[in-house]
């Protein structure tokens, strides 16, 4: 035992360095071995075999040569040749009888024809694609692929008979051979293999035979040689293999007896701990273990498991803070739409099959975004949290509150009468329309819609479309002359006619009529490199004597009317007046807003085109939203272009609003990409939202896009957007819409800049 405790604990670290290097000795000399002989035996017979081959394979093509040649030299000097240059009468029977037929030439030859001094052939039809014609330029020997065969075409001159070398020719013996069964039959290959001899030549490319060698591809036969060196290399293989199997058997069992075996031993202990059997560790497993390191585990796990347990402690409370940040509101502090997805989720499932009534209220404030947009997003926010204060302090003790986004909410009744969920309903919207938003500076009436919809959960059907009924009961409640809250019926899903009687709905169609009472305000769009006005947004109003009408009352008379194309017409007309009338400064622009179906309106398109006799003044830009190209996006895409051509600028406007994504908008056919406010607010709040929008941005700005940044309402926001790469800016800091256009202030971040 004491020499145990001498020779006891090693570190892993010592046993596995010891046969590494052992094993990498080893392997490392018989794979430098295996190498070694592989690349001598392998580079030496290959550069012989290659050697012999392209010697084999010429020693082939002269041979064929020559023979052909010698075949020709014969022929040339018999005086029948001669008797068909002088008299060609015959000259189809000798050529196929006396020359072919008689074995004369050899069996590969496919064609012979006589060619007179001039280079035409005796026969007015050659046979076997030979040429009509030959010349001094053509008449040197070729070869050539016809589909899958290769020809060798060779011409031999045919001398007078005297002989003389000064004496003109009498004409050329021109032969056709089939190039793979010469080659078969003149050679015996032992290094090549003659069914893979290939030769690159494109169809009908006549190539010189001197450039013949170098265009031939073939494969080599096996040899002995090779068979020889596969059979050694195979039996050092196994003899590695012996050697592997020996020393993986050893490391195997050096791992079993010093880690296989403590460590079975721990996790055994660890199992009992994890299934509360035994106390610590050091208690109940006090034997030592042989490695150093599992010696300090068994020392440090018992300090571990007490770690263990705080830090589950802790968890438990870091886990309901993440709960609560997913699942509620960061503005009202009421559930959010994942909580309204979970509990719904879960409605359905303990729900199913039971005798239980669900009722399912939908809340949503009445133009909103004109709210917003009109008074800033800090009065934005203000009236969301009165709101949801009123809903909260309206609603019965346990019933939970859900802002779906926005400023849409919901709320779900389990087992309540109908007639009890219409009561909250009411009382709900009664406390909206009570609560003093004046305190907040909103000089307008802040309203909500309300649409219930209710089915019994043994309904499974109904139950599942309960959230789309409320959706369009609510937005049947928004609709003029309707009550505020709308039970969902059947009847809904196809009604689409709503009837106004008020002063604003005549005033909305005197101003389509006669285009007299609309009056244009411009919000400047600041050019964030040297806070100068880059251009003007026209954005519209309805002069009805003495009062202005907004654009929250103005719009939902116009969609519910379908009016959309009209009004556009009329705002157009209003904005040409004010253009021919010099009411915006020169070397500006102008940005107006045109509608889903005015940008698919070929009357609506014809009159922005009108407009283009100002664009030596202006710039010129069409915003419109991602739902105007969602809805026919190739009709309104081919009409965005065209405009472009023209000569318009394409603003995606309120990007980040809807439904916008960097796949859909590359296919967008827009110039400036418009952030919505709610973008930028998530800027000015940082964190992770923050930085999401940030990288979302710097993207598209690298994309090519102009960037315009809404809501610019303090000078912090403007610094963070000049800092993330805008190029353009827009919002109170610079100035509210008027109807007169105003130079944007500016500011020191400007000069700095």
């Amino acid at each position: 035992m004491p020499e145990r405790k001498r020779l006891w604990p090693l570190t892993i670290k010592a046993y596995a360095i010891g046969f590494i290097i052992l094993m990498s000795l080893v392997f490392g000399i018989l794979g430098w071995a295996v190498q070694y002989k592989l690349a001598t035996i392998s580079t030496a017979a290959k550069i012989h075999n290659t050697k012999s081959a392209k010697e084999e394979l010429a020693y082939a093509l002269s041979h064929i040569i020559d023979e052909i040649n010698q075949r020709a030299d014969n022929l040339a000097l018999q005086d029948e040749t001669h008797q068909q240059l002088a008299n060609p009468a015959y000259y189809g029977y000798w050529r196929d009888n006396r020359v072919r037929g008689a074995g004369v030439l050899p069996a590969y030859t496919q064609a012979i024809e006589i060619y007179t001094a001039q280079g035409k052939s005796l026969a007015a039809h050659p046979t076997h694609d030979m040429p009509t014609n030959i010349n001094r330029l053509n008449s040197d020997s070729f070869l050539t692929r016809q589909g899958n065969h290769y020809y060798l075409y060779v011409f031999h001159p045919i001398p007078s008979i005297d002989k003389h070398p000064d004496s003109p020719l009498l004409g050329y013996l021109g032969f056709k051979l089939d190039f793979a069964q010469a080659v078969n039959e003149e050679q015996r290959f032992s290094y090549i293999d003659p069914g893979s001899i290939h030769i690159k030549i494109e169809e009908q490319e006549h190539l010189p035979l001197s450039q013949l060698t170098s265009r031939l591809e073939f494969k080599l036969l096996p040899n002995k040689e090779s068979t020889a060196l596969a059979s050694t290399i195979e039996q050092f293989q196994q003899q590695a293999l012996l050697v592997l199997i020996g020393l993986s058997l050893l490391f195997y069992l050096m791992l079993t007896s010093l880690l296989a075996a403590p460590l079975r031993r721990l996790s055994s202990h660890i199992d009992a701990l994890r299934e509360g059997q035994g106390g610590l560790l050091a208690e109940s497993f006090t034997r030592s273990l042989p490695v150093a390191e599992l010696e300090k585990v068994r020392h440090s796990l018992n300090d571990y498991q007490n770690q263990l347990e705080q830090m589950h402690h802790s968890l438990n409370e870091k886990n309901d803070e993440l709960w609560t940040l997913a699942h509620r509101d960061p503005l009202t502090g009421v559930y959010n739409r994942r909580g309204f997805e979970e509990d719904w989720k879960h409605v359905r499932s303990v729900s199913s099959g039971h005798r239980l009534e669900v009722s399912l209220l939908l809340f949503d404030c009445d133009h909103f975004k004109a709210i917003n947009d009109t008074y800033g997003h800090q009065a934005g926010d203000q009236v969301i949290q009165a709101i949801t204060h009123s809903l909260q302090s309206t609603l019965r003790r346990g019933d939970r509150l859900y802002r779906l986004g926005g400023d849409e909410f919901a709320t779900l009744f389990l087992d309540i009468d109908p007639d009890l969920a219409m009561q909250t309903a009411e009382r709900c919207l009664e406390a909206v329309s009570q609560y003093d938003f004046s305190s907040l500076g909103i000089r307008e009436p802040v309203r909500i819609s309300a649409g219930l919809a209710y089915a019994s959960a043994s309904d499974a059907e109904t139950l599942a479309t309960l959230p789309k009924q409320a959706d369009i009961a609510m937005y049947h409640a928004k609709r003029p002359g309707k009550k505020k809250v709308a039970v969902y019926d059947d009847s809904m899903t196809n009604d689409a006619g709503v009837l106004f009687s008020t002063s604003v709905t005549n005033a909305v169609f005197e101003a389509i009529t006669t285009g007299e009472s609309i009056e244009m305000h411009y919000q400047p769009v600041v050019n964030l490199a040297n806070g100068e006005v880059d251009y003007y947004e026209a954005l519209v109003r309805i002069r009805a004597g003495h009062e202005l009408i907004m654009p929250s009352s103005i719009f939902p008379i116009i969609e519910a009317r379908r009016l959309e194309a009209e009004f556009d017409f009329a705002v157009i007309g209003r904005i040409e007046k004010d253009l021919e009338q010099g009411a915006i400064p020169a070397l500006t622009g102008i940005s107006l807003n045109v509608s889903g179906p005015g940008v698919i309106d070929p009357k609506i398109v014809g009159k922005l085109l009108e407009l283009g006799r100002f664009l030596n003044r202006y710039r010129l830009i069409i915003e419109i939203t991602e739902t105007a190209l969602i809805t026919q996006f190739h009709q309104a895409s081919a009409n965005l272009n065209k405009l472009r051509q023209d000569g318009f600028k394409i603003a995606l406007d309120d990007f980040g609003s809807g439904y916008s994504s960097l796949g859909y908008l590359a296919n967008m056919p827009v110039d400036i990409i418009k952030f919505d406010i709610s973008m930028v607010r998530h800027l000015d709040a940082g964190g992770r939202q923050g930085l999401i929008v940030e990288n979302l941005a710097t993207m598209i700005i690298k994309a090519g896009y102009q960037m315009v940044a809404e809501g610019i309402e303090t000078e912090k926001t403007l610094q963070n957007i000049v800092g993330i790469g805008f190029s353009r800016g827009q919002g109170y800091l610079f100035g509210r819409p008027e109807n007169i256009c105003r130079d944007a202030t500016k500011f020191s971040i400007f000069n700095k800049t």
